[in-house]
């Protein structure tokens, strides 16, 4: 029996970090709403620095605003440029919210484990966000616990410094065991004033997230259930397994691949986005721990979560 990886389900485009004029955003939370809309979007994150503002009345029925905010913590550098910080990305569950926990500013990977636990327990999602612009290494990201989804590509930081993706740290993150979800973000500023300029940090990654309607409840439902995509152009329209056998669907791209947590990848390239469909056999001669799928084509790259062995 044919088992859907990502959901026969509706999908709805969202971005999942976004800064307003309530921190250091350019454009009004109405205008950001006006913005995401005409490109498409259905669902915008507002996670402004260190505060958690709900946006209830911007909601409509082709539009849902998550409440979120966005924590930081940074290590003490007279050299700003070389601290290392985290930057975590919460979601409350509750619209309504308008206070997040108590925090604490230490650089400390246990003082943000205890964060993101705490938070978790209030009703809390959390993001760990742009872990090169945040200037770490592996042994900064990896002992940190509780995280559901994890940066693989930051618009803002692509315009900034052309370093936006996090894929690699992404796939170390998996690899130490932590099962975090795949999120592309603008992380968008605004500050060019003009959504329709090249140098303009929207509109370049998105989450597809799977929900039966688009409803506050619906968006966490789909989180928790890993049902969506990371991308920053091709498109998902069909994962799927049947007889140890994955099929992917897909918008025209150059390359597909099936990754492990090993070395082993099954690649399918062409010359030019024509590839449009894949199969994937998954014996790969050993007890592997995880399957995961990656989509490249000429714009950029779409991410699936991974698949653990026993899912299949």
């Amino acid at each position: 029996m044919k088992k859907f990886l990502l959901p026969n389900k509706p999908q709805y485009k969202a971005n999942l970090h976004c800064h307003s004029t309530l921190s250091d955003g350019k454009y009004t939370p109405e205008q950001l709403k006006a913005n995401y809309k005409a490109a498409g979007y259905s669902i915008l994150a507002y996670s402004d620095h260190n505060k958690l503002v709900p946006h209830t009345d911007l909601k409509d029925a082709d539009f849902l605003p998550i409440t979120a905010t966005e924590i930081d913590m940074t290590e003490y550098n007279p050299v700003w440029a070389n601290a290392r910080t985290y930057h975590i990305n919460f979601f409350s569950s509750d619209e309504n919210r308008t206070e997040f926990i108590p925090v604490q500013r230490a650089y400390d990977y246990e003082v943000a484990n205890d964060m993101i636990k705490r938070a978790a327990d209030a009703g809390f999602v959390a993001q760990y966000n742009h872990p090169r612009w945040s200037w770490q290494v592996a042994s900064d990201f990896t002992p940190l616990k509780g995280c559901k989804l994890f940066e693989v590509f930051n618009t803002g930081c692509e315009k900034e410094m052309a370093n936006g993706y996090g894929n690699y740290e992404y796939e170390i993150m998996l690899k130490a065991g932590e099962p975090v979800l795949p999120s592309a973000t603008d992380d968008n500023h605004n500050v060019c004033g003009d959504p329709a300029s090249p140098f303009d940090d929207s509109f370049g990654g998105w989450d597809m997230m799977y929900m039966d309607k688009l409803e506050y409840g619906e968006f966490f439902k789909a989180v928790e259930q890993g049902a969506m995509y990371a991308s920053t152009g091709p498109a998902f329209k069909e994962l799927s397994y049947e007889n140890g056998v994955i099929h992917l669907e897909c918008s025209p791209c150059y390359q597909v691949l099936l990754r492990t947590e090993s070395r082993y990848t099954r690649v399918v390239n062409a010359h030019g986005d024509t590839i449009t469909s894949a199969d994937f056999n998954l014996d790969f001669g050993y007890d592997w721990d995880f399957v995961r799928v990656e989509l490249h084509d000429a714009k950029g790259m779409a991410f699936s979560r991974a698949f653990k062995h026993k899912e299949f």
